[in-house]
């Protein structure tokens, strides 16, 4: 079993950049902490060539591996970028492997969801460059001009000799950017919800099959406003632990450690909360170098899916593609989709008639990890899941409707409604589905063409096509029908060959002619396709109750069957990686928690204090 390379430091140039003290600032911040990587973050101003090939010989001789941020975006007057071809090869010869590339930074918050006028910082090293402020006609068109743009950056950096090119992102477009050529793609910590946004970032490098992902963590900025609050570096120390258990192979403290300059306060290398930061990265420099992560990131059982042209951010403006003052694409039921996953990491409440077991499993899927993974993965990556469930925006073509039927063929379990199986790339524009709407072979269904609008209940059925699925059913149907929350549109499906598991209701009592199918499955193959007939997406509020009811019985099913069972409360965090090693967080800021382990017949309960990242070998 191989152990994971994994590299943490700090961000020079964040709040100044003195050419001629950089080397004293590296010795000073970087080498004689003991960290072993670096960001170096160069102005519009040109350096000479000597500063450079000075730093990495600094870098090799004390083993750091260092990369440069904004050679191009914040290029000199006159010049394409910082770095040429002969400048990129005598780095390469001085410092070898310990060069590892350069880094573009924050296309897809720039790109997608800034408002005109959002930064108007004149310095000609803002940050604020390229907004793209283009009208398109669809969301492809707003895909491929992102593309075009960030190629660019991407086609420089390649045609000058750079192996690996990194992006700094903060939202969860990252999968943009791997498709633009991005080789290495690490997020920004934490500007939107890490539990979102960490998933998508490891789900993109599982897709592209990258070799390695990292975390950026921009804590003075995003961690918190007021920087004196004991709970920011709290924060911290999660955000860094979290952030390990998920499987990052490298860290990067953006400022904090020898400056904050923000908000309006200052405060100096001497002062406490900067002290404070240096502690929790010589904590993770001590956790990196004693603890033994087995390569390969965490064991995940549980994928959802980011859609063909799904392009929300997780964080900064709630409109597309800077698409502002368009209502057709501001954040509609689709990009709400996604705040189901918000309440993942929470068990379901005592009274919850939909929570199933011997034990409270609802509070994690398998393993307690979960990917969102982009539709664009290729089948071998996609059939590493048991579960594919899919949330925000998508728009089917023929090629992945053939991949999602191989995957359930393969035995995967497949969860969507009508909305995702629209092949129109028209924000607001009319439905139109594959083969008119002929879903015999994925879904057992056929859409009739009618579309029927109810605010009735859903009933299902007791069983379900899978064993392991529990569902909110009787024996008889005589029962409430369950969920009505409002007004859906439902596709009017004719069954051919799939199961009607889910029907709309108004009635306590079974009648046959109100069986108008809401839930379908499918056996096909070794899997089970699961079909909700509604058009909306799961973020309409009156779907929602339905939608987040089939899934989280999906995760929970996923951990009750897991071979390692882990249970605790809603502030627990965990990850099970080969070799049956198991990592426990405690998030909870003030208490500790009670933790049990289950491996077959073997129990064993572990106490984690407040804020206690521990790691179990079982």
């Amino acid at each position: 079993m191989q152990r994971d390379l994994i590299l943490t430091g700090i961000h020079i140039g964040e709040h100044s950049f003195e050419v001629d003290k950089i080397s004293e600032e590296l010795i000073e911040r970087c080498i004689n902490p003991g960290y072993n990587f670096v960001t170096i973050r160069t102005p519009s101003k040109y350096i000479e060539r000597k500063y450079f090939y000075e730093w990495a010989q600094l870098l090799r001789r004390h083993k750091v591996y260092f990369v440069f941020l904004y050679t191009i975006q914040h290029a000199p007057a006159g010049h394409k970028s910082q770095l040429d071809r002969e400048t990129v090869e005598k780095i390469k010869e001085i410092a070898g492997k310990y060069f590892l590339g350069d880094m573009i930074g924050e296309t897809g918050s720039s790109f997608c969801c800034k408002m005109p006028g959002y930064y108007t910082d004149t310095r000609p090293d803002s940050g604020d460059s390229k907004v793209a402020l283009k009208t398109f006609s669809d969301l492809k068109e707003a895909e491929a001009e992102y593309i075009r743009n960030v190629s660019e950056y991407i086609n420089y950096d390649k045609e000058i000799g750079i192996e690996n090119v990194f992006s700094v992102e903060a939202t969860g477009l990252n999968k943009y950017n791997a498709m633009a050529g991005v080789d290495i793609p690490t997020l920004e910590v934490m500007c939107g919800n890490p539990e979102l946004l960490i998933p998508n970032l490891r789900g993109v490098a599982r897709a592209w099959k990258s070799k390695m992902w990292g975390t950026y963590v921009a804590h003075e900025w995003y961690g918190g406003m007021r920087h004196n609050d004991g709970l920011k570096i709290k924060r911290l120390s999660l955000a860094y632990k979290y952030s390990y258990i998920s499987g990052s192979n490298l860290f990067c403290l953006e400022s904090g450690d020898e400056r904050i300059e923000s908000f309006g306060d200052c405060y100096d290398r001497n002062s406490d909360i900067c002290r404070s930061y240096r502690a929790v990265l010589d904590y993770a420099k001590e956790l990196i170098e004693n603890d033994f992560r087995p390569k390969g990131g965490p064991k995940v059982k549980v994928a959802f899916v980011s859609g063909l042209y799904d392009a929300y951010g997780g964080w900064g403006g709630s409109s597309l593609w800077n698409q502002f003052n368009r209502p057709e694409w501001a954040h509609g039921e689709a990009e709400y989709s996604w705040r189901l996953l918000e309440e993942t990491g929470s068990k379901r409440e005592w009274y919850d008639i939909g929570n199933y077991g011997d034990k409270d499993y609802s509070a994690a899927p398998a393993y307690g990890m979960y990917d969102i993974i982009p539709i664009e993965a290729d089948l071998e990556t996609l059939s590493k899941y048991e579960y594919l469930i899919f949330l925000g925006w998508n728009t089917m073509t023929d090629e992945n409707l053939e991949k999602l039927t191989a995957y359930v063929e393969n035995g995967g379990n497949l969860l969507m409604t009508m909305a995702h199986l629209n092949k129109t790339p028209v924000r607001g524009g009319r439905a139109e589905y594959p083969d008119n709407g002929k879903f015999e072979k994925l879904f057992g269904v056929n859409y009739t063409g009618r579309i029927l609008s109810s605010n009735a209940g859903v009933k299902l059925e007791f069983n379900s096509l899978n064993p392991k699925h529990l569902y909110q059913g009787t024996k008889n149907f005589v029962t409430d029908p369950l969920f009505s929350a409002g007004y859906i549109d439902y596709a009017q499906l004719r069954a051919a060959g799939g199961k009607v598991t889910g029907v709309i209701s108004e009635s306590f009592l079974k009648k046959d002619e109100e069986r108008e199918p809401m839930v379908i499955e499918h056996k096909l193959g070794k899997g089970v396709a699961t079909l909700i007939a509604s058009t909306n997406y799961p973020g309409n509020p009156a779907l929602m109750p339905l939608y987040r009811s089939l899934m989280r019985e999906m995760l929970s099913s996923s951990h009750r069957n897991a071979d390692i069972i882990v249970l605790g409360n809603d502030k627990l965090r965990f990850a099970v990686y080969e070799g049956d090693k198991v990592y426990l967080l405690n998030t909870d800021y003030d208490f500790p928690i009670s933790v049990k382990i289950i491996k077959g017949s073997l129990e064993q309960t572990v106490t984690l204090e407040a804020l206690e990242l521990k790691s179990i070998q079982l």
